[in-house]
């Protein structure tokens, strides 16, 4: 049977918290075109696949979410592991099964938060994109 996509834990390390909105995964192959110079048919190729780019959001609460701002600040290069597991509905979510999407060699491409507009009631938001070059659902 199919999950609600609110039937996700999205976390990242090193971070503890969760997130409550991930872009997903997106894997695309590059494809070229060529013809055989005889007949009126353009062909095409597969070529080698990449992980389009993927985003995390979150409710910003300053007292938690301040890690995550300390990491964009600090970091060089370093490499994040994306973890998004299905869990059953209600208030103690368990896994669903045995398979996680695993993306293990992430890095931290943008960050956006701090957005304000002080006439909304909506949530100020914390938002990550992350670049990867691989993925497991194991």
């Amino acid at each position: 049977r199919p999950s609600t996509q609110s039937q996700y834990l999205v976390q990242a390390s090193p971070w503890a918290h969760y997130f409550t909105s991930f872009s997903g995964i997106r894997d695309t192959a590059v494809t070229a075109q060529y013809a055989d110079g005889q007949t009126q048919r353009v062909y095409q190729l597969k070529g080698p696949k990449t992980l389009t780019e993927f985003t995390l959001t979150v409710p910003f609460d300053p007292t938690v979410h301040y890690d995550v701002v300390d990491f964009w600040k600090n970091s060089g290069c370093d490499f994040l592991s994306l973890t998004v597991t299905p869990v059953t509905c209600g208030e103690d979510p368990q896994p669903l099964g045995t398979r996680t999407i695993i993306v293990p060699d992430a890095q931290m491409t943008s960050l956006n938060f701090g957005t304000v507009d002080r006439t909304s009631g909506n949530p100020s938001t914390i938002e990550i994109t992350f670049v990867g070059d691989s993925f497991t659902f194991n």
